[in-house]
């Protein structure tokens, strides 16, 4: 996410605090003004001109480590779901077993963003069907609503991206064409985000846009994703390069990459792209070489 946009959604957090604060604020003021004019004597305690600059730098700190307070407990259950998430990727791969943990952790805050990644499970995995069963109980208009209050856009960004990527390998190039447009907006936000490069990389692929694609997969940092995903970062980003290469002629890169991808498929869907590539590859070849 651009740095600006990290500290405006962080400025919205600590306003709402703030806020608060504010009001409680000027109700205690209240209360100490009423109580000093009914018992206190002229003179006496209570001066409004100087607790209203107090009250209010009091209410801006007491915000600011409230929003960091919510912050770190809201992220400790996250980071124990991340730990359980890389366990069973080691041994299992993106199985039902992932799945369901992520469906049984979307709940509060986290229902909307955690069933998009379940979705998107199910397209790493090629189901579609399953990935537009899961993507239809999402509300869209409150992903987009808590996007613009917050400013976090990430929820409303990886939507478009699991939508592009459903339409993609539909074959619906018009609907790809039409998620990409409408969610532009919180796509832009994160133009260096891992996997939202990986999905535009793709649909650069699907456009024909071979040099553009693999411009985009050269921004790609596999670090940057979460450890459960690095494998199939990796996959998907040595399949872009083949693809894009075999459509620009260069075959022999395109098959070090699709072998690269093969030797650490992300799943099926991944291994069957990959040794198609190859199929493709050896085909070419073969045909050049017959030919000469």
């Amino acid at each position: 996410m651009k740095l600006g946009r990290k500290l405006l959604m962080t400025a919205k957090g600590i306003s709402v605090w703030w806020g608060i604060y504010l009001i409680l604020g000027c109700c205690i003021g209240f209360g100490l003004k009423t109580v000093k004019d009914l018992f206190m004597t002229a003179g006496a305690g209570f001066e409004i001109k100087l607790y209203i600059p107090i009250m209010g730098a009091g209410s801006l700190v007491l915000a600011v480590i409230t929003y960091a307070a919510a912050a770190v407990l809201k992220a400790a259950p996250f980071r124990k779901m991340k730990r359980k998430l890389w366990k069973i990727v080691r041994t299992e791969g993106v199985s039902d077993n992932y799945i369901s943990e992520l469906f049984s952790n979307a709940r509060g805050d986290m229902k909307n963003y955690l069933t998009i990644e379940a979705a998107g499970a199910y397209t790493v995995r090629g189901e579609t069907e399953r990935a537009a069963s899961v993507l239809e109980k999402i509300d869209l208009v409150s992903v987009l609503d808590v996007a613009q209050s917050t400013g976090d856009f990430r929820t409303a960004a990886y939507y478009y991206c699991v939508k592009m990527i459903m339409c993609i390998q539909n074959k619906d190039t018009a609907g790809a064409t039409r998620a990409y447009d409408e969610g532009i907006y919180y796509l832009e936000a994160f133009e260096t985000d891992a996997n939202v490069l990986l999905v535009l990389a793709v649909y650069q692929l699907e456009a024909g846009l071979f040099h553009s694609a693999l411009d985009t997969i050269k921004k790609v940092k596999i670090k940057k994703l979460p450890p459960y995903l690095r494998q199939y970062g990796k996959s998907l980003s040595a399949l872009i390069t083949a693809t894009s290469m075999l459509n620009t002629g260069r075959m022999d890169e395109a098959g070090l990459y699709a072998a690269m991808a093969c030797e650490a498929p992300g799943s099926d869907f991944i291994k069957e792209w990959a040794e198609n590539i190859l199929n493709q590859t050896r085909t070419e070849k073969k045909a050049i070489s017959e030919t000469n």
